[in-house]
């Protein structure tokens, strides 16, 4: 079968994502879409072995049904509105850039449930903003509570209002203290989305503690450049090694990771990320390995830490790590995580993370078929073959940043880097007393989309 593939890591689950149309041929029959569905998955699908016989299967089902009733119980997670599986089956849509934050009002939010009386009324607060974008114009900021739309308190029935479509009025509060809750403070009108550059570097910082050099890097996702589907653009990868020489020309000593909304992203990104944290030594030993079924060995690889000049004019020799998660923090990021600890003291503080130990392949026929198909293909271990997060990684300190105020990524006031200054220098580095906001449960829960969930390396 002659096919294009993209190897895949699973990944994010809040980028925003942009859609365009391919021209496709007159679609394949469902049982000619179920035959080549069953035929890809047991050559390739992670837990194949657990398929029926072919003479037990009924072709004639649609193709979304006939798929999920192959789908294995290990594949994918339990999540408060259900099962997620990572395999996907779609209709060839394609995603032109994962992190090409195309017709989005430019910000990314988590929700909560603000209870009046007898009722609950759905609100969100801001997590951050990307600049040149209506959000930002309209003057949104982290830490915004959003109470309704368009002049009506209370009114976010569904969210997608709050991440595209035309003109948009927003109603803000914030949280008074006391038990007071939320009060209406101020309305901002957004521009109608458009596209906005979701650049993956939020904010980076330098803090100096007596011999302590401190860099700190929020790093929301791992882009090797503005479009994924274009491997020659490597503008991020270029401005990643860049910042990382201007770290090491400060001689930052000690390293703090934000990785908190971080949902994961390109291979080759992680593995340039972790070749410039650590110690110089180890350069050239393994990253990673990636296992795939027992029909795929020969698909086995072992990733390295890379080795090169620009690396090394940008690797900073750490002896250890301070990586900042939240419940989203997944994938790839778990993969730094994981891989670095065979060689760092990596220090976890926040929220327990996702939880992703697999990757995907993306099976591209929709110009025969009309459908795309990406089964779970492979297991990623650390090159001590560990892979004990499936439940996610459970931080060495625990710190949920919803207790309080949210503060701006940097500021010494953020309870996250807060506490991982204190872990390296001893100092409270807090400036002031966090705001309680009670019981009020928050939830960061991005979109779970097919296409905001792929990590892709090209193939031919």
């Amino acid at each position: 079968m002659n096919y294009k593939y993209y190897t895949i890591v699973i990944l994010s689950l809040l980028a925003f994502s942009a859609c365009e149309k391919e021209d496709i041929d007159i679609p394949a029959t469902g049982n000619e879409v179920n035959q080549w569905i069953e035929q890809t998955m047991r050559e390739n699908y992670l837990w194949y072995s657990e398929f029926p016989d072919k003479s037990s299967l009924d072709f004639s089902l649609d193709p979304e049904s006939f798929f999920k009733g192959l789908l294995s119980d290990k594949d994918g997670k339990d999540l408060s509105e259900g099962h997620h599986y990572f395999s996907q089956l779609e209709k060839a849509t394609v995603t032109k850039s994962i992190y090409d934050a195309s017709n989005s009002y430019g910000f990314d939010f988590a929700t909560s449930n603000l209870k009046d009386g007898g009722s609950t009324y759905k609100i969100a607060i801001v997590l951050y903003v990307l600049k040149d974008s209506p959000a930002e114009e309209a003057g949104l900021k982290r830490g915004d509570w959003i109470l309704g739309v368009n002049g009506s308190w209370g009114t976010i029935q569904d969210y997608d209002i709050l991440r595209s479509g035309g003109s948009v009025s927003l109603q803000l509060g914030e949280v008074q203290g006391n038990g007071k809750g939320i009060v209406p403070t101020r309305t901002v009108t957004l521009n109608a989305s458009r596209t906005v550059e979701d650049t993956p570097f939020l904010k980076d910082s330098v803090y100096t503690y007596g011999n302590k050099r401190i860099g700190y890097l929020m790093y929301n996702h791992f882009a090797s450049g503005p479009d994924e589907y274009d491997s020659s653009d490597t503008s991020y990868n270029l401005y990643l090694q860049q910042l990382f020489e201007q770290f090491k020309s400060r001689n930052i000593n000690e390293f703090v990771l934000d990785l908190r909304y971080n949902g994961g992203g390109l291979i080759n990104c992680a593995q340039l990320l972790a070749s410039l944290l650590v110690r110089e030594s180890v350069l050239g030993e393994p990253l990673c390995i990636m296992e795939y079924n027992d029909k795929n060995s020969n698909k086995n690889e072992t990733l390295p830490l890379l080795k090169t000049t620009e690396v090394m004019a940008g690797n900073l020799n750490l002896q250890r790590l301070f990586v900042l998660t939240g419940s989203t923090t997944a994938s790839a990021s778990e993969l730094i995580i994981n891989s670095l600890r065979s060689y760092l003291d990596v220090r976890v503080i926040g929220k327990q993370t996702f939880g992703k130990t697999v990757g995907m392949t993306i099976y591209n026929e929709s110009k025969k078929y009309g459908w795309i198909l990406s089964p779970v293909t492979f297991h990623i271990y650390n090159k001590d073959r560990e892979a004990d997060y499936e439940d996610g990684f459970h931080p060495d300190v625990a710190i949920d940043e919803f207790k309080s105020d949210l503060a701006e990524f940097g500021d010494l006031n953020d309870p996250l880097l807060g506490q991982a200054i204190y872990e390296i220098t001893g100092q409270s580095p807090l400036l002031r007393s966090a705001t309680p906001r009670g019981n009020r449960e928050i939830q960061y829960n991005p979109p779970l989309s097919y296409k905001d969930n792929l990590l892709l390396i090209p193939k031919d």
